[in-house]
């Protein structure tokens, strides 16, 4: 009984000490910045300067109900609008604003949700929601979710969502998610996924991912998926898929995969495998695979497999594989390995104006198996191998191994044929035009000067003397 009479008393006393304070505080509202405008009109109810408002309250700390706001300068605590505002150019609200339709301010953090938009002068930050969008004037910081867009005209970091767009026209870190497109128009650090595309105009670190493209038209590190395309127009480090292309416009290192091309437009280190076509207008070095064909305009060290061609520019180290030809307008030196070789149509301009005139043209096949300035340690292809200068090692193929000079084993179905060789040959017809060091197989066997053996149905040294020059089975010279 003592302690309830207790109660009753401490609550008796707290109801009188909040009345008299609420008539003080409803009797002497309170005070306004110097300058208020007369449309403050509102009815405070505050304690030490924290309580309930009703009305257009200029600045206030606490609970503010309103319902359109106009020249707000700054409010603490929860703001709830059921009105677009009016003026509010300036405003400053910190805590949690809630609008019908949206709250409006140059300044807001904390918590913002908007029936229809959240939008922000010169800064954003905290958890914003908009039924249709969230937009920031300056800078956006923390979470933004718009049903339709979420943009910062500024800079952005954090967690940005729109149902259509995200859009910072700024510097971009942390994660933004377009259900169309997610755009940052300066630089990206983080994730960006866009339903239909994911635009980076400046440089990007980091994870983008877009339904058909993911664009970067700066350099890229990280991780680029694109439905059907994934661009880099600087440089790119990382890995790159695209389900038709992969394209790097500078240098490239990493992995970059294209249902039907890989693309580097400078150099290239790493993996690189395109479902018709893997190129590099610069060097390669890595593994280069092509479905067609694997092109390397400069130099390539490494694994190149290419379904009809290996090319490059310049010159092949490692190992070459192609269902056709393996072809270095340099050197080879490693394994290289071609089957059947490949075909090209060229065509030639006519110099003839008439001819120009009636549709007339001319066109050129030529045919290719392994081909090389110089190739070294083991060649083979299952037609034709050609070395413009010297051939060393093993050269293997299944008619003809052509080569000025050769140092080693060389064989093939049909015809052997070189200005000089040191070590042995086997073909049909093996054939030297200035001289032979070693062992030659064959049905006919010649050379113009011997320093060896020859063994086959029909041998001709032509630097032994008559009757030696021409013998069936063996001939030899030794000097």
């Amino acid at each position: 009984m003592v302690v309830g009479m207790k109660q009753f008393a401490s609550l008796l006393t707290f109801m009188m000490t909040l009345t008299f304070s609420l008539s003080q505080a409803c009797t002497a509202p309170i005070e306004r910045a110097e300058g208020t405008d007369s449309s403050h009109k509102s009815l405070d109810l505050a304690i030490n300067g924290v309580g309930v408002s009703f009305g257009n309250s200029a600045r206030f700390n606490g609970l503010r109900f309103n319902l359109v706001d106009r020249d707000v300068e700054e409010i603490n605590g929860i703001n709830i609008t059921l009105w677009k505002p009016d003026e509010n150019a300036d405003a400053i609200i910190r805590g949690i604003s809630l609008g019908v339709l949206a709250p409006v301010a140059d300044e807001l953090s904390g918590i913002s949700i908007g029936g229809l938009a959240v939008s922000a002068g010169s800064s954003l930050s905290g958890i914003a929601v908009g039924g249709l969008a969230v937009v920031s004037e300056g800078e956006l910081s923390g979470i933004a979710v718009g049903g339709l867009a979420v943009v910062s005209e500024g800079t952005a970091s954090g967690i940005m969502a729109g149902g259509l767009a995200c859009v910072t026209e700024g510097a971009m870190s942390g994660i933004s998610i377009g259900g169309l497109a997610s755009v940052v128009e300066n630089e990206l650090s983080g994730i960006s996924i866009g339903g239909l595309a994911a635009v980076v105009e400046g440089s990007a670190s980091g994870i983008m991912a877009g339904g058909l493209a993911s664009v970067t038209e700066g350099s890229m590190s990280g991780i680029s998926v694109g439905g059907l395309a994934s661009v880099s127009e600087g440089s790119f480090s990382g890995i790159s898929v695209g389900g038709l292309a992969a394209v790097a416009e500078g240098h490239a290192s990493g992995i970059m995969a294209g249902g039907l091309a890989s693309v580097t437009e400078g150099p290239m280190s790493g993996i690189s495998i395109g479902g018709l076509a893997a190129v590099a207008e610069g060097s390669m070095s890595g593994i280069s695979v092509g479905g067609l064909a694997s092109v390397s305009e400069g130099s390539f060290s490494g694994i190149n497999v290419g379904g009809l061609a290996a090319i490059a520019g310049e010159d092949i180290s490692g190992i070459a594989l192609s269902g056709g030809s393996v072809m270095a307008d340099g050197d080879i030196s490693g394994i290289a390995i071609g089957l059947i070789g490949s075909i090209a149509t060229m065509h030639s301009s006519d110099e003839d104006e008439d001819e120009e005139e009636d549709g007339g043209h001319e066109f050129g096949i030529s045919y290719a198996g392994n081909r090389a300035r110089n190739a070294e340690w083991i060649v083979i292809h299952g037609i034709d191998i050609g070395v413009e200068e010297k051939l060393r090692g093993l050269g293997a193929a299944g008619i003809c191994v052509r080569a000025d000079e050769m140092r080693g084993a060389m064989l093939a179905g049909i015809l052997v044929k070189a200005r000089s060789i040191e070590g042995f040959s086997a073909g049909a017809v093996n054939y030297f035009d200035d001289y032979q060091v070693g062992l030659s197989i064959g049905i006919v066997n010649i050379a113009q000067e011997l320093n060896g053996v020859q063994l086959g149905l029909i041998n001709i040294a032509k630097n032994n003397s008559s009757p030696f020059r021409v013998l069936p089975i063996v001939n030899a010279h030794f000097d």
